[in-house]
């Protein structure tokens, strides 16, 4: 089975369980001793109850607001270059996108934040020598 078929397959075995009266937990030690401990966490099987028993037996996933996030990370490296005291959250106000987005980019602009200056995280050639030989092992 796909992916999303198999979760569908097992949102209507929570939804059988929830109208057996069984709780969330009993339902998960049911899905996970026929389908394996990764099936399902036990949180995402708590969400279907309330979700069931709000009255909502939809299975399909809620639809997500808004739009996925997108901004050029040249944008993000041009603002940190013009001030590298920028904060997360200033940046994140400039672009209109949250700060753990704008941690996030950094990160894998390799940046990180050294006495309130966001530098280039560069090694040197000591540790570089040090992790060559840890890989070449």
């Amino acid at each position: 089975l796909k992916v999303e078929e198999q979760d569908v397959h097992l949102r209507h075995i929570l939804l059988y369980y929830f109208r057996k009266g069984k709780n969330a937990s009993q339902a998960h030690k049911k899905l996970c001793a026929v389908y394996g401990n990764e099936a399902l966490k036990e949180r995402q099987c708590q969400n279907w109850f309330a979700r069931f028993r709000s009255g909502d037996f939809s299975l399909k996933n809620a639809q997500r607001s808004g739009r996925p996030v997108e901004v050029d990370e040249t944008y993000i490296k041009a603002i940190i270059d013009s001030d590298r005291h920028n904060t997360t959250r200033d940046i994140a106000e400039k672009l209109n996108v949250s700060h753990t987005f704008i941690e996030k980019n950094l990160k894998k602009l390799g940046y990180v934040k050294k006495l309130d200056q966001w530098i280039p995280h560069q090694l040197k050639e000591i540790h570089l020598a040090g992790k060559r030989r840890r890989t070449a092992l």
